[in-house]
Formats: structure tokens, sequence, C-alpha cells
């Protein structure tokens, strides 16, 4: 009797260190999973503050600058200001159209992979209807807005506004769609 007795307290005292090596196991992983939670508020806070502090940044350079509420780089303005005649300010105007290019693209790019479904598609309808505006507003400078170097230097400007707005607009929406 005596063994079978020692034999069950044994696998009594087996099962009990099991169910408490198996609670201590839960409890570090949920004060892992707690503290892993914390890290992410804290990178979710330091992503919003470092987004704060951009927005006024931009507005800091906007209120200095009437020309960059436009979205347009300083580059672009101090190369305008130093450009010695038509071929100069083309080039520049050139420069800054790719840059704000990418920019568009770029906000168009965080939009469609932040967005789904319908927001999607309403996203790339929205873009594909822009791209066709663009290039029939393009094809109507060239028809109407004249010859000469005047004529292209002012197409070229208003095609520059363009993407630089649609920009603006694109990234007015990733800020608002985090």
């Amino acid at each position: 009797m005596g063994t079978r007795e020692n034999k069950r307290s044994w696998l009594l005292w087996v099962v009990l260190l099991a169910a408490a090596a198996a609670s201590a196991e839960a409890s570090a992983q949920q004060e892992q999973e707690q503290e892993q939670l914390q890290l992410q508020q804290q990178q979710m806070q330091q992503q919003q503050q470092l987004q704060q502090l951009q927005q006024l940044q931009l507005q800091q350079q906007q209120s200095a600058n009437p020309e960059a509420s436009k979205g347009l780089s300083a580059a672009y303005l101090d190369c305008r200001k130093q450009a010695s005649g038509v071929y100069d300010q083309q080039r520049c105007i050139e420069r800054e159209r790719r840059l704000q290019e990418q920019r568009m693209t770029k906000a168009y790019d965080t939009l469609r992979y932040r967005l789904g479904g319908r927001d999607r598609a309403t996203l790339m309808d929205a873009q594909y209807t822009w791209l066709q505006s663009d290039a029939q507003a393009r094809d109507l400078d060239k028809a109407l807005g004249g010859h000469g170097q005047t004529a292209a230097l002012q197409s070229a400007e208003a095609a520059l506004e363009r993407v630089s707005s649609r920009a603006n607009e694109l990234e007015k929406y990733t800020r608002t769609n985090p």
C-alpha cells in the first residue's frame, strides 16, 4: 500500500509541477505580449509626433515662401531666380516637373497600398481621369497656347502647376488616411 500511495503522491507532485510550469510560462508570455503592445503604442506615438513635426515644418516653409505653398521645391525657386534666359528657365521647370511627378507617384502609391476595395478602385479611377485631363490640357496648350519660346515656357509652367497641385492633393489624403 505504501508504494501505491508514494506513486500517487509522486504523480500528484508531477502534475502540480507541470501545472505550475505551464502557469509560469503563460504568465511570462502574457508579460511579453504586454511589453510588445506598449512598444507598438510608443512607436505609434513617435510616428504621430514625427508627422506633426513634418506638418509644422511644412506650414513654416509655406508661410515663409508663398510659392512653397504650391508644393514647389526651394531648389526650383532658387533655380528660377538664377536662370538667365528662357532655356535656363525651361530646364528649371523640367527638373521640378520630374520632382513633382515623383512626389505625386509616391503619394499615389502610398494611398493605393493603404486603401482597399472600393476606395482603392475610386482612387485608381480618379488618377486615371486626372492623367487623361492632364494630357488634354497639354494638347490644348500646344494647340491654343501660341508658338515660340515664351508660349512653350508658359505651357511648361502650367503643366508643372497641375502636377504640383495633384501631388499636394494626394499628399493631403495620405495625411488624413493613415
